[in-house]
């Protein structure tokens, strides 16, 4: 064998051996959180520092109670992102993201998350069923959640609603899928805490 073709049978080597490292590198995922690093400003619907709020038992979807996050394909079509997941369990991120921000629109600090142990008198539970939760990229975020507000002692039922959430994103980004997400656990909060507000004053009132 002569040197040229020594050298060309080594160069064909090397390369088949480079594309075969980036062809079989598997892409490296992107993990996200639904609560934003600096959460936006919220407007306190209510001043209510001795008031004690157990947020959960939560309902979650299976399809939703996975590490990928999923987005919407059509009317019955699901997408699994395999390299964008979530830094955590999506669960636990959407209890905790809401009971925040129930806790800092209603201006206390005695708010907890089920299945954890309230150490406070409670006032009142929200139990949520999440039947769907999700968009595509630049396309609207739909949450579509029922809840029920019960007495913390007795436990019976004081307000029951259903609430549908259709969030627009800023463009076909993940930061901005993830961003309409965020804006939407923010209204339902909202709306949980203006009833909330309302039942605490009509106890106050009587």
């Amino acid at each position: 064998m002569s040197m040229r073709s020594a050298g060309r049978i080594t160069l064909a080597l090397l390369l088949a051996s480079a594309l075969g490292g980036c062809l079989g590198r598997t892409p490296r995922p992107s993990y996200y959180t639904l609560g934003a690093a600096t959460p936006a400003a919220v407007e306190a619907v209510a001043s209510l520092p001795d008031l004690g709020l157990v947020v959960g038992p939560i309902d979650f979807p299976r399809y939703l109670d996975r590490p990928e996050l999923v987005t919407r394909d059509g009317e019955h079509g699901l997408v699994l992102a395999d390299t964008h997941r979530w830094a955590g369990s999506f669960r636990n991120d959407f209890g905790h993201v809401l009971s925040d921000r129930l806790a800092r629109q209603l201006g206390t600090a005695h708010v907890v998350t089920f299945p954890n142990d309230a150490r406070f008198r409670v006032d009142y539970r929200v139990g949520i069923e999440l039947v769907s939760f999700e968009g595509a990229l630049g396309q609207p975020v739909t949450l579509r959640a029922r809840w029920v507000v019960t007495t913390g002692s007795a436990g019976g039922a004081v307000a029951v609603a259903e609430s549908e959430i259709v969030e627009p994103t800023a463009s076909p980004s993940w930061d901005d899928l993830l961003a309409a997400h965020g804006r939407a656990v923010n209204r339902l909060a909202t709306e949980i805490a203006t009833r909330v507000a309302s039942l605490a004053a009509q106890r106050r009132s009587h």
